[in-house]
């Protein structure tokens, strides 16, 4: 299940921004290119832009990827074609080094590659790529879930109700947007089931591997339709059962 996300080899550096004169707290320090353990991220509660970030739901962990991180299945993964054409890209040429590379470009400021983890077994799943435009005060978050044994099974749904309540909440974006091509099913029904409204079908807007024109359709969230759609979810649960 994946959602259009930019290519490595694309992506370019967002630059942080400039320390102020007097001393801060230090950002956690990510670790050497596939040496030790990953830091295990900074809780939202406690975390300040350019540390390594940690969420939590019920099944996943979604933290800010790190180089101890990277392993076979992330590169397993861009070379897919099945993955791939999911985010309209054609399989990739990518080396562990390029992945080094690539996460280097998140600052994790304006700039956040997420991983998504089992919580219960700690097994990288998937990856966000997601990007804080401050001069509109816009976000996207775009999605790849590469271990297709968690396909279809409301993963992206459940890990980025968490990233959506960081977005609103700590780094109070204004709106949060994305742009699944039309073809891909499941990225547009997650979309549809977090409260996205279609905003517009680019029609023929995009050229998919096998070299046709696809349409693109366009997805907005604003705070208000989240908080709105997290009462009805919330009306929707069965209330627990008390004992007599």
């Amino acid at each position: 299940m994946n959602e259009k996300t930019p290519s490595p080899r694309a992506a370019a550096p967002v630059p942080g921004a400039a320390q102020p004169p007097r001393a801060q707290p230090k950002a956690a320090a990510p670790a050497a290119a596939g040496a030790g353990k990953p830091h295990p991220g900074v809780p939202l509660a406690s975390w300040r832009p350019g540390q390594p970030l940690r969420l939590e739901t019920e099944h996943y962990v979604v933290r800010s990827m790190q180089h101890a991180d990277v392993c076979p299945d992330y590169l397993t993964w861009t070379r897919d074609e099945e993955i791939m054409t999911g985010v309209n890209s054609a399989p990739s040429s990518m080396t562990i080094a390029d992945i080094h590379k690539y996460i280097d470009r998140f600052n994790n400021k304006t700039s956040f590659h997420f991983g998504v983890f089992l919580k219960e077994t700690g097994r990288l799943i998937g990856f966000y790529s997601c990007y804080w435009d401050r001069r509109h005060n816009l976000a996207s978050t775009n999605v790849v879930i590469g271990d297709k044994a968690w396909w279809g099974k409301g993963a992206v749904l459940e890990t980025r109700n968490a990233i959506i309540d960081f977005m609103f909440d700590k780094l109070k974006v204004g709106k949060i947007w994305g742009n699944p091509m039309a073809r891909n099913v499941p990225s547009v029904f997650n979309y549809r089931a977090q409260g996205f409204r279609c905003e517009g079908v680019l029609k023929r807007h995009r050229i998919n591997p096998a070299g046709e024109r696809v349409d693109q359709f366009m997805f907005g969230l604003l705070p208000e339709d989240w908080a709105a759609h997290k009462a009805k979810r919330a009306a929707a649960k069965p209330a627990k059962k008390t004992g007599a």
